[in-house]
């Protein structure tokens, strides 16, 4: 029988600084009053936490609001300047970084370009490299890294065991190499989780107690939040890619949402109703330009994972569907078919459907946050 874990009075003390600071940053502030309220203790106990932090430059008291009632309280503020966070996410293709300050701004970004031949240890050489650039020119001290990686995750042993798409891809210790290189904890999350996360904490879920994320890119997969807390299951939960493609448009039977309606799939199918070579860039030129050729087949797409949307409202009811990643980029051009075929298959209100405003950068973000909701003051 595993023993319990027994924390110390130190880590009890880090856990509730920690929640101190997470409840400051996403309620974009909060005075000493409203802090002891949330967190339910004597203002004299939240007193004592609060002035440890401000002492050691983790927060810092802003300007005085008009709550509308009573005296107009000062905000504390986390303290931009305390320390930086970077996400890291990948799939076959790109691998996107993003740095963050102490407040969750963003301060830095940046893309790679992953090969076909990449192997593995190319791969963690890159996310060094992204990791290492970021940080170029000082600045606030590193406290964490965030990483989401496609596929499957044990979170357990901070592995990612099996990425279909990257030869050689099995049992990697991303968070022991990056955590060796770099000295800070390090945090796994599969990519569409990540990007969940960031609509959750800062974008179009925020507030929302159940929602999902769909991500369409090499392969396909869903962000769950469920009761205002991300889903992960055992480490694979929203890996939808191997669904089966149900709708009718579906161009044979037996395929898979992924065969069909991955962003690999998409570019090939619009490749050859133009008669062109696409990337996603030139995916997107052609949509926002209007051309026909490009919108019948985002037009089936869209019905494809419509029927599959219709599939997951059935057993989990989200409020929000958010369509995260390249393809929230499209604007109206995938996000209006989309919203049209889950329309046609629900008796009542359907879900309401809206794209990320975060881009390809959603998941490096979503990343970053992790790293920093999960970084505790050292006691």
């Amino acid at each position: 029988m595993a023993r319990p874990t027994v924390r110390t009075k130190h880590q009890i003390v880090a856990g509730v600084e920690a929640e101190f600071l997470k409840r400051i940053r996403m309620r974009h502030g909060l005075s000493r009053a409203e802090l002891a309220r949330e967190l339910n203790l004597a203002p004299s106990t939240s007193g004592i936490y609060v002035d440890r932090l401000k002492q050691e430059g983790f927060l810092i008291e802003g300007e005085k609001v008009d709550r509308q009632y009573g005296r107009h309280p000062t905000l504390l503020m986390p303290n931009p300047e305390a320390g930086r966070f970077v996400g890291v996410d990948f799939e076959a293709h790109s691998l996107m970084t993003t740095v963050v300050d102490f407040s969750l701004r963003v301060v830095n970004r940046s893309q790679r370009t992953i090969q076909p031949n990449d192997s593995p240890e190319k791969i963690l050489k890159k996310m060094e490299d992204s990791i290492t650039a970021g940080l170029e020119g000082g600045g606030p001290p590193l406290l964490g890294v965030g990483v989401g990686v496609p596929g499957v995750i044990d979170p357990s042993s901070a592995t990612a065991p099996y990425y279909e798409f990257v030869a050689g891809w099995n049992n990697i210790p991303v968070a022991e190499r990056l955590g060796a290189k770099f000295g800070v904890p390090i945090s796994l999350e599969n990519n569409i989780r990540s990007m969940a996360l960031a609509e959750l904490w800062l974008g179009q879920g925020l507030g929302i107690r159940n929602f999902a994320c769909l991500g369409v890119r090499t392969g396909v997969g869903v962000g769950l939040v469920v009761n205002g807390e991300p889903f992960s299951g055992q480490g694979g939960a929203g890996e939808i890619g191997l669904w089966p493609a149900t709708s009718s448009d579906a161009r044979e039977t037996g395929t898979t949402l992924q065969s069909v309606a991955s962003l690999s799939a998409i570019l090939e199918e619009a490749g050859a109703a133009t008669g062109e070579e696409l990337d996603f860039a030139a995916l997107r030129t052609a949509a926002r330009a209007g051309d026909r050729r490009v919108h019948k087949v985002l037009d089936r797409v869209a019905a494809v994972h419509g029927a599959a949307m219709r599939q997951l409202h059935l057993l989990l009811e989200p409020e929000r569907i958010i369509i995260v990643g390249p393809l929230s980029e499209l604007g109206s051009a995938f996000l209006t078919p989309l919203t049209v075929h889950i329309g046609r298959r629900f008796d009542g209100a359907a879900p309401v459907v809206v794209n990320s405003d975060f881009g390809q950068f959603g998941g490096a973000l979503g990343a970053a946050a992790l790293a920093l909701h999960r970084w505790k003051p050292k006691r």
